[in-house]
């Protein structure tokens, strides 16, 4: 599962003989190559369709296996277009009195970790595990991922993956992590995206982008970073579902469903 159009293309690139399918009005791509069947789903942006998307997939057929994907915000110092396989994944920590929350974990699956983690392939270089954390707004700040950073121990940020590792968790059904990174840990985005999620907030938005020069260098470096993550995301992927129509599986059937 993908939130955006450059993360769904990103994935249908190492797909073989993809062809669209029709899923609650979802864009969505089917490929049933090398004994996988794969569905490749593009939710929408923010846990809410995420949850949504999720839900209905799980309603309808039985699958081995729910990975949220795309691309993540790094929490810690690695390279644009490191990737990022999930160990768990939290919801971003909320205050109560002042009072810090611990903040609920779901784990993926270890055989699964284990899988993605052992492939070979261009760029495992950059390969990096541990915990995400899902926040429910785009970090426009370096200052905030920091922050995050220091109260979750998280390596990378999502809006997604929380909401969909409960969803296959409440259907017991194995869960992976593979996200690449767009924009570093150190890199204030070059405008408040969180304006661009609300149809009311587009014309705002916009004006914004027009009436700041200064943010147009902003644009063309997350641009490249963009396209740099959707390289690195199509080259794992590519790997992944090669291997996993060969390899023993691991403790689950191992035909991969996305």
């Amino acid at each position: 599962m993908t939130a955006t159009r450059i993360e769904f293309y990103a994935v249908a690139r190492a797909l073989r003989a993809p062809h669209p399918v029709s899923h609650y009005g979802y864009r969505a791509l089917a490929s049933n190559e090398q004994g996988l069947h794969i569905l490749l789903i593009q939710s929408g942006i923010g846990p809410a369709k995420a949850r949504k998307s999720a839900n209905q997939l799980l309603a309808r057929a039985s699958w081995d296996v729910l990975i949220s994907t795309g691309f993540a915000g790094d929490l810690d110092t690695g390279p644009i277009g490191s990737v990022l396989i999930g160990k768990e994944v939290c919801r971003e920590p909320s205050t109560a009195s002042h009072t810090l929350l611990s903040p609920q974990r779901i784990s993926c699956h270890p055989g699964w970790v284990q899988t993605a983690l052992s492939l070979n392939w261009k760029g495992r270089g950059s390969l990096r595990t541990g915990r995400f954390v899902s926040v429910d707004r785009v970090l426009t700040h370096s200052m905030d991922k920091h922050k995050l950073n220091a109260s979750t121990g998280a390596i990378g940020v999502d809006m997604e993956s929380a909401a969909i590792g409960q969803v296959a968790q409440r259907h017991g059904l194995p869960f992976l992590i593979v996200r690449t990174i767009s924009d570093g840990v150190n890199e204030d985005l070059p405008v408040d995206f969180n304006l661009f999620l609300s149809p009311s907030g587009w014309m705002s938005g916009g004006i914004q982008v027009l009436t700041t020069p200064r943010c147009w260098k902003g644009f063309l470096d997350l641009y490249r970073h963009s396209k740099q993550a959707s390289r690195q995301l199509t080259r794992f992927f590519g790997a992944f579902f090669s291997a996993i129509s060969t390899m023993p599986k691991p403790s689950t059937p191992l035909s991969g469903k996305l």
